[in-house]
């Protein structure tokens, strides 16, 4: 009795399982949030890394629209007539971040001036220009803006924090090593080494403090 009662038992509640499997497989209610979770962490994250690499564009062209303003200082010898520069520290605080009224701050405001890396220095000839951006490792800028004809480099770069430093560093790349294209290691952490150059011969101008050339 009761064997045929764990039978009839078993044959009862079977269908009623089976019936709950068949539910359960053909419920569709939770399959967007399902599929949703899955692809939400590479949809942000190359997202996020859209909007970061946009804001690395402005910041190059504040900067570079702030260089030429200030490159443009010296070419028409401006700013060897100011007694008060004569650092690159000094020249950046004067002629980018802080000019003196009426000229304007054309450097974006979220771009911290004390930042800034500066080298103002002169070239015998155009070819021979030192160009490169390796000058920031040196703590020691240049400030030599030459007199008039002299042939002038101005080169300013800013270390922008790699504010999405997490997706930049995690495993999305399908090699799993970390994704840091177009950053630099600076100061113990990874920055967009953003930089503007200036390569110029100053104007005939009057003589100054600095030789002609």
């Amino acid at each position: 009795m009761q064997q045929v009662g764990r039978k009839a038992v078993s044959r009862d509640t079977a269908p009623g399982v089976l019936r709950r499997l068949r539910r359960f497989r053909s419920d569709r209610s939770g399959a967007t949030a399902v599929e949703f979770a899955m692809v939400s962490v590479p949809f942000f994250g190359l997202l996020f890394a859209i909007f970061e690499t946009a804001f690395v564009y402005f910041a190059q062209e504040g900067l570079d629209a702030a260089t030429n303003v200030a490159a443009r200082q010296v070419m028409t010898g401006q700013a060897q007539g100011v007694s008060t520069i004569t650092t690159a520290a000094q020249f950046a605080n004067s002629l980018i971040c802080s000019p003196t009224p009426p000229a304007q701050r054309i450097l974006p405001t979220f771009i911290n001036c004390a930042n800034l890396i500066v080298d103002v220095s002169q070239a015998s000839t155009f070819a021979g220009a030192n160009v490169s951006k390796s000058f920031y490792t040196n703590p020691v800028t240049n400030y030599n803006p030459g007199g008039a004809n002299c042939i002038v480099v101005v080169r300013v770069v800013y270390p922008m924090p790699a504010y999405l430093s997490i997706i930049a560093g995690n495993g999305l790349v399908a090699t799993g090593e970390p994704n840091t294209a177009g950053q630099t290691l600076y100061n113990g952490s990874m920055n967009y080494m953003i930089m503007s150059t200036a390569v110029f011969r100053n104007e005939p101008f009057p003589s100054n403090a600095y030789s002609a050339c």
